[in-house]
């Protein structure tokens, strides 16, 4: 794969930059490793149809394209486990500890999101055609109108050189994505489970039978969400069937 961040298209402000990058690739002909960066999206996006709000020019929201051709429908969250473990690895050099992966694919430092992931695909037939990876990142942005979101300045209390962390970000990824090909998925799979928010904690949920007390044991083959209700039985969540509570 080229060097992931070599050829970037830039635009001042769009919708969004996986919009963007997914219209690229349905249309032309675009390397991988190609980076779609803009300094505002009008309408950014998050998961289970959030909107993603980003205050211009203070934090970094980028898509990566990528092919990976050989992944099945079944193997799609690989991409979710090794693109949040390149991103807290980046950020565990400003913030050592307190730092979590919120499942799927957020990143949270204590109780409150500092960044999220967005991952969308073509497909054909059971593979993976292309994947389109969007990044977040609240970086020098002070104020915000949620209560549980936050920012690298207001936890380290300085500002970042923005292309200096776009540089660290998408050459983590590269070194992560080259590694899995390699490798494969277990050491990530460990990894991420370490840096899991909430894990082996009781805390209380809520589904589509109620709120309840539960203990999250992990993820499944596919990535869905284990939980352990306090009836023993044995949650299997999608993104979209589960809240966290408190």
């Amino acid at each position: 794969m080229p060097f992931t961040g070599e050829n970037i298209i830039y635009k001042a402000t769009c919708i969004s930059t996986n919009t963007l990058a997914m219209h690229l690739i349905s249309n032309e002909t675009i390397p991988e490793g190609t980076v779609v960066i803009t300094d505002h999206q009008s309408n950014g996006r998050g998961q289970r149809e959030n909107t993603w709000i980003s205050e211009p020019y203070k934090n970094l929201t980028f898509s990566l394209i990528l092919y990976p051709t050989w992944l099945t429908i079944k193997e799609i969250f690989s991409l979710n486990i090794i693109t949040t473990i390149a991103i807290h690895e980046v950020l565990t050099t400003y913030i050592p500890k307190d730092l979590f992966v919120k499942w799927p694919n957020d990143i949270y430092y204590q109780n409150k999101k500092i960044g999220g992931v967005l991952i969308e695909n073509l497909v054909n037939k059971n593979k993976i055609k292309a994947s389109v990876i969007g990044i977040g990142l609240n970086v020098n942005q002070k104020n915000f109108n949620l209560p549980h979101a936050s920012s690298l300045f207001l936890t380290c209390g300085h500002e970042f050189n923005l292309s200096s962390l776009l540089i660290q970000l998408t050459s983590t990824l590269q070194a992560k994505y080259n590694q899995f090909c390699k490798e494969g998925l277990h050491l990530f799979k460990t990894a991420y489970l370490e840096k899991l928010y909430w894990i082996n904690q009781p805390r209380t949920f809520q589904d589509k039978t109620g709120i309840f007390e539960g203990i999250i044991q992990g993820i499944d083959e596919v990535g869905r969400l284990l939980v352990l209700k306090q009836n023993n039985d044995l949650g299997c969540y999608n993104c979209q069937e589960i809240k966290f509570i408190e």
